[in-house]
């Protein structure tokens, strides 16, 4: 229970550190090259910790395909009881995709879990061994990893479930239904389309103000970072500056109490020389 304990402890120490500094990087503008993620631009891979033991890799592939298409999901399970060990490892078709679900969803409330999400730099793919095909040891041969795919079935087979069958048939019947709508609508006369012109070039003006204001808040931000970096600089020289110098007294009061015993040590032997003269 204890270690169990500890456990939890240090995964949420972890996801509130990674909070802050993604948080720090959005208030910065960090991107590319000088963002956290871009050591891992090399792996499409994301480690997902603290799910419920009932989520199956069909729940895992539907929460983190909102950031982008999954080809490959690996829900870690017990090899005896095949129960779920509560992490699993996914891999996006898109790097990209890897720095969306890990800013997103670390940290997040699942099935009231809060998971942790981060980058995987090197994937170990789990080994797997065909017990009908034997080696000339009789030992089971190592099978290839193959990724699962979206749905299980492989890299890049998609409408196999019957569940994703339906949800393809349905998107496909309210395309055709918009599409129908659409072409029976009377078209637009000269004034509407002016009347919709302007209000889109409205909204557009809008969000450019938005954004020039942004930009100068960002700008203000930096520029306040900028002095306090400068302020803690010249605080921790000063703070050298004083430590120096206490160190350079206690030096001095060293040996000031040096001095004070030799002399003490000088008197004495004078006096005691000064009484064995006199009892002479």
């Amino acid at each position: 229970f204890r270690f169990s304990s500890a456990l939890h402890a240090v995964a949420m120490y972890n996801i509130t550190a990674q909070r802050a500094i993604a948080k720090k990087e959005l208030k910065e503008g960090l991107e590319g090259s000088r963002s956290w993620h871009h050591q891992y631009k090399d792996s499409a891979y994301i480690y997902i910790g603290g799910l419920h033991e009932g989520l199956t890799e069909g729940d895992v592939v539907i929460v983190f395909s909102q950031f982008g298409e999954i080809v490959d999901c690996h829900l870690v399970r017990d090899y005896t009881t095949g129960k779920s060990k509560g992490f699993a490892f996914i891999c996006y078709d898109d790097q990209r995709s890897t720095v969306l679900a890990v800013d997103n969803m670390n940290g997040f409330q699942l099935l009231k879990r809060t998971i942790r999400v981060d980058h995987v730099d090197k994937f170990k793919a789990p080994k797997q061994f065909d017990e009908n095909d034997l080696d000339e040891n009789g030992d089971p041969k190592l099978l290839e990893y193959k990724a699962s795919g979206a749905e299980g079935q492989g890299y890049q087979v998609y409408n196999v479930l019957e569940s994703q069958k339906k949800i393809v048939a349905a998107m496909e019947a309210r395309k055709n239904y918009w599409e129908d709508k659409k072409a029976k609508e009377a078209p637009e006369d000269e004034d509407e389309a002016w009347a919709r012109s302007f209000e889109e070039n409205l909204q557009d003006m809008k969000e450019v103000d938005k954004e020039r204001k942004r930009l100068k808040k960002l700008k203000k931000d930096k520029k306040e970072l900028k002095r306090m970096k400068k302020e803690a600089k010249k605080l921790k020289k000063e703070a050298k500056k004083v430590k120096k110098e206490e160190k350079k007294r206690k030096a001095e009061n060293l040996k000031v109490k040096e001095e004070v015993k030799k002399t003490a040590k000088k008197e004495k032997s004078e006096s005691d020389s000064s009484d064995s003269d006199s009892d002479s």
